[in-house]
């Protein structure tokens, strides 16, 4: 297959995920059965001590018109991503993490939204999947309050994950992820989106994200979650090739959903004396990097979102952190969890 005829591909990185892996790529090929036009699959083992090398090797060798395989020395998963964006051929990109799995229709969909409405990236719903389907809950890809598709997707909690969007590869150019950082995406999507000169949206939940025991996500919390500060900083530079209506929207994304959000969250529910050491820390380097946060129109409007006593709650947290009262916070805190326990309807934003 000719590198220029390829329209598609998806790279794969792979690292000691054999239990989920025949099912995620099982999904690729009943989604590339559907395409009307060549697609890749870059297979990227990334120093796997299971047997995901020998299950990447047997589809291989099944279908070679679409999988390729890379082995490389265990670099960490933005090491892998910039590996297959080197090696990648198709007009478009698209990532998918290798415990994960898609609908069969994802592809297709995307691909020939992207044709129809000549858009740069196409972006679809996230389906949560848990072992308990009771749980699996959908997050819509778009804020649909908001005006315009840059401003929707971009403040969307989720809005940095590189597997629920097609890119035109031409998009990351001069971009990397950065090696050895975790929430690699949000020094890099935030950046894609904003250099698109049109964005669609398919409000289907395409994507299945497994939400698996030991993942990044799902691990207990620690400090190594603060580098979520460190690729938000790397947005923030990046970001200035951007008209500034842009970099404002980008702003606010990033502060609210990915900076603030883990104090008043994950920060929020650990115990008291760990909460408090973890907030001031946290906050330190926070007021250090980002000194207009509390300045800034969605950390403002967020104040005025939910119940009455989320909107207390947040007001008065917003106040304390600001001020560098930590302690009080910490204190204030312990008081919330206990009324949203007994309320059993607020457990993240």
């Amino acid at each position: 297959m000719d590198c220029n005829d390829i329209r598609l591909s998806v790279i794969v990185p792979v690292y000691n995920t054999s239990a989920y892996l025949r099912r995620c790529l099982d999904s690729v090929l009943d989604s590339f059965g559907m395409l009307k036009e060549n697609a890749e699959v870059l297979l990227i083992n990334d120093g796997s001590t299971d047997n995901s090398g020998d299950i990447i090797a047997e589809y291989c060798e099944k279908y070679p018109q679409y999988f390729k395989r890379f082995d490389k020395p265990n670099g960490g998963l933005s090491d892998v991503k910039n590996y297959g964006l080197k090696r990648a051929c198709g007009e478009f990109i698209i990532f998918l993490d290798s415990d994960d799995y898609i609908e069969r229709d994802m592809y297709l969909d995307m691909l020939d939204t992207a044709k129809r409405e000549q858009a740069d990236v196409v972006v679809c719903d996230i389906k949560l999947v848990y072992d308990d389907p009771s749980r699996n809950v959908v997050w819509p890809c778009a804020v649909k309050i908001r005006k315009g598709n840059f401003a929707q997707v971009i403040d969307m909690s989720m809005m940095p994950a590189s597997w629920n969007k097609i890119v035109k590869r031409k998009l990351y150019e001069g971009l990397s992820f950065p090696v050895g950082k975790n929430n690699e995406d949000v020094a890099v999507t935030p950046i894609v989106l904003g250099r698109a000169n049109r964005i669609s949206v398919i409000d289907r939940p395409y994507y299945n994200y497994y939400q698996r025991s030991g993942s990044i996500q799902n691990s207990s919390f620690n400090e190594s979650r603060f580098v979520i500060l460190e690729t938000a900083k790397l947005c923030m530079e990046r970001m200035k090739e951007l008209d500034p209506k842009k970099q404002e929207q980008i702003k606010g994304s990033v502060y609210l959903h990915q900076v603030i959000a883990l104090p008043f969250y994950p920060i929020r529910m650990e115990p008291f004396q760990k909460r408090y050491d973890l907030l001031v820390k946290y906050m330190n380097q926070v007021e250090e990097l980002f000194p207009d946060l509390w300045d800034n129109f969605e950390i403002r409007e967020l104040m005025t979102w939910g119940s009455p006593f989320v909107q207390i709650y947040r007001r008065i947290s917003a106040l304390l952190l600001r001020r560098r009262h930590y302690l009080l916070t910490s204190i204030f805190w312990s008081f919330v969890n206990v009324v949203f326990d007994l309320l059993g309807h607020y457990r993240k934003r």
